[in-house]
């Protein structure tokens, strides 16, 4: 096993807590956050890129309707598209919904110091 080295620019470890999260249409499906107030994590999300998935913190995922438009604070379209990453902290609940048939959601979390 090779060890981490912070030279190895853009490079992370493999996650030891992972969650890969099948999704049905419309079926909200919640991951607790292991851990206590205290501990904080990095979360990478992983999907296809046509994938429909809207992702909330603490807050109901739901689907938009056609026609409409929602501004329900913690709760994002895809988060991680474009490579960023979001934090949270143990006990904090994500939520996951997609209008599509089926989709499927990786989540890698990677615990921060202090």
């Amino acid at each position: 096993m090779t060890n981490y080295n912070s030279n190895y620019e853009g490079t992370v470890p493999f996650s030891d807590t992972c969650v890969q999260v099948a999704l049905a249409t419309g079926t909200e499906q919640t991951y607790t956050i292991p851990g206590d107030a205290t501990m904080k994590y990095q979360i990478r999300f992983s999907y296809i890129s046509t994938a429909n998935i809207f992702i909330g913190l603490n807050v109901t995922a739901a689907d938009v309707s056609a026609g409409t438009s929602t501004t329900t604070a913690y709760l994002e379209f895809r988060p991680g598209s474009d490579g960023s990453k979001r934090y949270a902290k143990g006990t904090d609940v994500i939520h996951l919904i997609t209008p599509d048939t089926a989709a499927y959601v990786g989540i890698a979390l990677t615990k921060l110091p202090g």
